[in-house]
């Protein structure tokens, strides 16, 4: 696993952990939202840079 792999990965993680606090602490869905499409890009780049 390369650094660049590793780094995305743990960047997905925070992300997507982010999300879910902002979601149980009731911020807007729009917030929630776009932090949950943020974390979608760094999983869609983790599976990239894993498969090249």
């Amino acid at each position: 696993m390369g650094t660049t792999v590793l780094l995305l990965a743990v960047m997905t993680a925070t992300m997507f952990a982010v999300t879910f606090q902002a979601w149980r602490l009731g911020n807007e869905k729009r917030d929630v939202a776009l932090l949950g499409a943020v974390g979608g890009l760094f999983s869609v780049g983790t599976a990239v840079a894993a498969i090249i």
